[in-house]
This record gives structure tokens, sequence and C-alpha cells, in this order.
């Protein structure tokens, strides 16, 4: 458990057009909130995406507790309240996205995280338009490619526009 004090230290970072709290770069914290966003993108968070963080071992791929992610969740909850809303969700513009995208840049994490939101985002049993947004913008923003044996439909590639993703706020 963290103390106050401790936490006090982790006071966040705030740049100007830039409502969310920075991490440092590669820290668990930064590849958590990517994570954190992978469940908020079809706006509601479920059990079969949270069970499955946990069966695959999310947390420690991670490098976080389960503790320490949840703190994430809660601040990007948080830190959302700031951004521009549009019929009951909140928005995020492509340079915020791609602001939140450059604090992970070690190659290897890239591509755990992008299979890791993969796997977020199918947990449940639909794909959502701000699920595969987000899914695309992160290939195409580090570079990668599917031929790790993702497998996709051929019409998922509509899904790479590029515009804002919406947070649809509130759990369920």
């Amino acid at each position: 458990m963290m103390t106050m004090q401790a936490k006090d230290s982790f006071s966040p970072i705030r740049h100007p057009g830039h409502p969310l709290r920075a991490y440092p770069i590669d820290s668990p914290r930064a590849k958590a909130r990517l994570i954190v966003l992978a469940l908020f993108a079809d706006g509601r968070v479920d059990a079969a995406e949270l069970e499955t963080l946990t069966r695959r071992g999310v947390f420690a791929d991670l490098g976080i507790s389960r503790e320490d992610f949840f703190e994430v969740l809660y601040e990007f909850c948080a830190d959302a309240i700031g951004l521009p809303e549009g019929r009951g969700n909140y928005l995020m513009s492509p340079a915020l996205l791609d602001a939140l995208l450059a604090e992970v840049c070690n190659a290897g994490e890239r591509q755990k995280l992008v299979r890791l939101i993969f796997d977020v985002i199918r947990s449940d049993g639909h794909l959502a338009d701000g699920e595969a947004r987000l899914f695309w913008k992160a290939l195409d923003t580090w570079r990668l490619r599917l031929d790790d044996g993702i497998a996709f439909r051929p019409r998922a590639a509509a899904y790479r526009q590029r515009g804002q993703v919406r947070i649809r706020s509130g759990l369920s």
C-alpha cells in the first residue's frame, strides 16, 4: 500500500493543452494507462475485460500491482473530466492520443502492449469503433505490423480512420 507521502511525491505532471497527467517514459503507469484506455474505448468496463487482465497476467506484464493498476484507472477517470465532451462521451484528440502512445518508446514493450490491447478489446465478444481506432492508431503510430499471428477481418481496415477517439463515461 502506498503511503500518502509517497503518493504526494508522484504528483501529476501537466502540460498546456494536455489534460491528462504525464507519466515517465516506458513506466508501468504509462503502459497501464493504455490498457485502461482500451478498457474504456467501447464505453464501459465489463467483467469479461477485467477477467482477461487477471487471466492473462497483464499486471505482471506491465510491471505493476493490481492495486496500482486500479489507481491508474482512477487517475484516468479523474483526468478525463478535463477532456472535451460530445454526446455523453469524452473526446480524445489524435494529438493527445499520440502523446499517450509516445510515453512508450521501447519496441518490445510496444509489441507486448499491442497484443494486450488486442486481447482486452476482443475479450467482451464485440468490437466497438473506439476500440478498433485505438488498436489501429497504436499500430500506425508505433509502425507495427499484424504479422505476429493476430487474425483480423478485412473489413476491420475500415476502422483505420483518423479522428477523435470517443471514450464514454461510466462503468458497468
